[in-house]
């Protein structure tokens, strides 16, 4: 795999070498040997359960016929194809939707990771339900996104089938609930995955694997570009050329130095990858007060004046954006700011790339001292959002849900809505990052608004600024946020559905999941003392996130 570093890299890439070298890092990785991050039994008996993403590509290429042969009644049976899932089981799938669109005479691919009303919404009206296969992706079977949207979702199918079961796949692990769920709705496929695999090291699985199949990629090129690179990767390689190994001695020094925003530089065209490695990196890194820091999706442009907390990964692409990136990398390495790029030779090179990051968030962990494969703050959020919604069903509604703006304790007498801009700049300090945390529809219109309001932001206070959708990102950076040396402020949006839906089942809607969820979240970074704020937006959304920005 072809990459370059520059001398600002290469000394931080020094200092975790030399960490790695001395722990064995490679050769106790590949013998799974779980005492190269912790010894503990706590952490040994999570680690040991986790390793099986290493040769997994091995294990799918194994299944490929079964893979395939599932596709092909697929294309000739379905005309969408809707991934019901959260975090891990859904975010390569997007990676794959957004690289390679639309393929001739196969399903289209949406996925949906979103309990936003309107958002489910405009997946049902974007599809003919008679003519949809759905894949309820879930390790556990137990998550409440997914489990909301099946529930909606085979409802809608029932009205017009009368074997609903035939419309729905199940990816999930062996003796899960859902895979009792899926035998007794008479689902048309059970694809049951390793059970040593978290689901965020899951890309090569079935989880990745299956809906990129179904879409039309030629999942095989995609398995072999991994096998190939695995060879670079692996023990007795020329760790000179080891581009895992060294990018996540990078990432783990880096760190230790408190250098610890790894902002993502790519083209337009491949930059949905960056929510994939956001979502790895964040979760894996982000506990015990430390953390890396990724930063996808941010506009800059050459000669931006960045803090010195960045550090840079480049993925050079050949597309029609890619030299406008080029270029600001080049930059970056004449100004010395410490930069790694690495080459993505084609859209099947993604392969590669996907285990090149999980190789790499492994050493960074093992660098930094943190086990990669927990997430000891993510229960946190559920938890409180599982009691609102409690309490909602029980005819009683947390006064906190709606209101215009709440402050966690350590800003009370701070922040005043209409000072927001000023007050949040008054709380910055040195190693900050600012994250914008919206539960709304992404339409084109609030993506515009959002995207002006970061950069505004980033202009005026240097500071990295992360963007995630809820509950996309409870999955994701939410472990960091919680994790983390308390080094983010935060800015949660809620809004009332303009359509709401109601889950079968529940005596709750869609929206009152994810307000819950909003709450819950902010509550859990409230209790963290973390300094956050949850702004409560009118109707319409749009209009109340322009007059925030004007804030601004």
């Amino acid at each position: 795999m072809n990459f370059k570093t520059n001398n600002a890299a290469e000394s931080l890439i020094r200092e975790g070498l030399l960490k790695l070298e001395r722990m064995d890092f490679l050769n106790r990785l590949y013998k799974k040997d779980a005492t190269v991050w912790k010894t503990e039994e706590e952490h040994t008996k999570i680690i040991d359960n986790s390793l099986g993403w290493l040769t997994v590509y091995d294990w799918t290429l194994e299944r490929l016929e079964e893979i395939n042969e599932f596709a092909d009644v697929a294309k000739q049976t379905f005309t969408h194809c809707v991934v019901l899932g959260m975090g891990g089981s859904s975010l390569a799938p997007e990676v794959f939707r957004v690289l390679f669109g639309k393929q001739k005479n196969c399903p289209e691919l949406l996925v949906l990771d979103s309990t936003n009303p309107d958002w489910v919404g405009t997946v049902r009206e974007q599809i003919n339900i008679e003519t949809t296969l759905f894949i309820f992706a879930s390790k556990s079977g137990g998550t409440v996104e997914p489990a909301s949207q099946f529930a909606y979702f085979y409802d809608e199918v029932k009205k017009v089938s009368k074997e609903p079961g035939k419309n729905f796949i199940a990816i999930t692990d062996p003796g899960t609930g859902l895979e009792k769920l899926a035998k007794d709705k008479k689902f048309r496929k059970i694809f049951v995955n390793r059970a040593d695999i978290g689901g965020r090291f899951s890309a090569l699985s079935f989880f990745g694997m299956v809906p990129a199949a179904i879409m039309g990629v030629d999942i095989k090129k995609v398995l072999e570009s991994a096998k190939a690179a695995a060879e670079t990767f692996a023990p007795g390689a020329n760790i000179k050329e080891n581009a895992a190994l060294r990018l996540g001695a990078f990432m783990g020094g880096a760190a230790v130095r408190r250098e610890d925003k790894l902002t993502l530089l790519m083209p337009k065209d491949v930059d949905t990858l960056g929510l994939w490695i956001e979502q790895l990196v964040a979760e894996s890194t982000g506990k015990e007060g430390k953390g890396v820091v990724p930063v996808a999706g941010e506009q800059t442009g050459i000669n931006f004046d960045y803090k010195d907390d960045r550090i840079f990964v480049h993925i050079a692409f050949d597309s029609k954006d890619g030299d406008r990136v080029d270029d600001i990398a080049e930059a970056l390495e004449e100004t010395q700011h410490p930069i790694m790029t690495v080459e993505m030779k084609d859209l099947y090179d993604i392969g590669a790339q996907f285990l090149m990051w999980e190789v790499a968030t492994a050493a960074a962990g093992a660098v930094m001292a943190v086990d990669p494969f927990d997430q000891p703050n993510v229960q946190e959020a559920k938890t409180i959002a599982k009691g609102i919604l409690e309490d909602l069903s029980a005819g009683k509604e947390d006064p906190d849900t709606k209101k215009d703006m709440i402050v966690s304790k350590v800003l009370e007498g701070k922040f005043e809505l209409k000072e927001l801009a000023q007050d949040l700049y008054s709380v910055l300090e040195s190693n900050d990052y600012i994250a914008l945390l919206p539960y709304v529809n992404a339409t084109a219109e609030v993506e515009e608004i959002l995207a002006d309001l970061r950069y505004k932001i980033l202009s005026k206070t240097k500071r990295a600024v992360l963007f995630g959708y809820g509950p996309r990102y409870l999955h994701s950076t939410g472990q960091l946020h919680k994790g983390d040396g308390n080094n983010g402020v935060f800015i949660i949006f809620s809004a009332d559905a303009a359509n709401d839906i109601k889950i079968p089942g529940q005596n709750y809607s869609f929206g009152d999941l994810a307000n819950a969820q909003a709450l819950g979240d902010f509550k859990a970074l409230d209790s963290k003392g973390r300094r956050v704020i949850k702004l409560h937006l009118a109707a319409p959304v749009a209009d109340s996130l322009k007059k925030i920005s004007a804030l601004f």
